[in-house]
């Protein structure tokens, strides 16, 4: 097997089985968002601390201090999001939203770094915004429509709304505060990876009651079963630490995707993965979409695409 083949494999089977599992624990036991996103933390910065930093016997060139910035931002992003999930917001939603950063990308860019783009981005990120709109109309639409459908249904609805919208921003900030994290120390990416889900973990303890809350419920839940052989283990446990696993198998076949191919071959898988997580979650576990919601779809990645200087590339390379 190529390198290559081998790295894409990685790649789709990481971020694909994740989103499978994550799906799977918001459907079982909504509330334990904090503690998924607690285990994805500790289980990076466990791998960071023994292969890349060898318990800090490796030379450091990032100081913790100049972490500090992206930390916030990264964890803010990642719980947020996460958070959203507790409320009532559909994975095919929340898919969609995540795919959908270049927005916040190119509004923080232009505010804050001062950078102008050709007329070709802002109608891709035009027609990404459409794409939004489409999708959160037609999820309130099927929102209204449920017959569970209640005051208090409505109001932690927009409250999930609200946290995708926040995410999104926060994660849109991410890559800038990142890269100015990598022009001041270098691109020294595995000691960023760990350091940063590193000086992560002290902020969990302001949820730490919500995290044992859920890990008392997952300790509750039924065994582990093989055939007829029950293995003890309570299932959610078994689905959180595959999620922590496929996580980390995700991001770092990524940073080899990214490494091996060109910027174009990376956009397209990562698109596709997304597209494909999202027809994981329709198909698999039977979300309701609508032929709205695949409009919306289809305009969101076909924003993404184009933002991604995918045309002007192919005909780069042609000549």
């Amino acid at each position: 097997m190529s390198p290559t083949v081998f790295t894409t494999s990685g790649f789709f089977s990481g971020c694909l089985g994740c989103m499978a599992f994550v799906e799977s624990l918001a459907r079982e036991e909504p509330g334990c968002m904090n503690l998924m996103t607690f285990s994805h933390f500790f289980f990076v910065t466990l791998e960071g601390l023994i292969v890349t930093s060898q318990f800090f016997r490796v030379n450091q060139h990032i100081p913790a201090t100049a972490c500090l910035p992206t930390v916030l931002v990264f964890f803010l992003s990642n719980v947020t999001n996460n958070q959203a999930l507790n409320f009532h917001i559909s994975v095919p939603l929340y898919i969609i939203f995540r795919s959908s950063t270049l927005i916040g990308t190119l509004l923080l860019n232009v505010l804050l770094l001062k950078r102008r783009f050709p007329l070709r981005k802002y109608l891709s990120v035009f027609a990404v915004t459409i794409g939004i709109v489409l999708c959160t109309l037609a999820s309130a639409k099927l929102e209204v429509s449920n017959q569970d459908f209640s005051g208090e249904h409505h109001k932690q609805w927009s409250v999930g709304l609200l946290l995708l919208i926040t995410g999104l921003l926060l994660s849109a900030y991410l890559p800038i505060s990142q890269e100015m994290l990598f022009k001041k120390h270098g691109k020294h990416d595995r000691e960023a990876m760990f350091k940063i889900h590193l000086l992560s973990l002290p902020f969990f303890v302001f949820m730490w009651k919500d995290i044992a809350k859920s890990a008392e419920a997952f300790s509750k839940s039924s065994p582990v079963t093989v055939g007829s052989l029950s293995l003890g283990l309570p299932h959610l446990w078994a689905y959180l630490f595959a999620t922590a696993v496929l996580q980390w198998v995700c991001v770092r076949f990524i940073y080899r995707l990214n490494a091996e191919v060109d910027s174009l071959t990376s956009t397209l898988f990562t698109t596709l993965r997304k597209f494909l997580s999202l027809v994981i979650s329709i198909v698999w576990f039977q979300n309701q979409f609508t032929e709205t919601h695949w409009l919306g779809a289809a305009f969101v990645f076909a924003g993404t695409l184009g933002f991604a200087d995918i045309w002007d590339r192919r005909k780069d390379k042609k000549e």
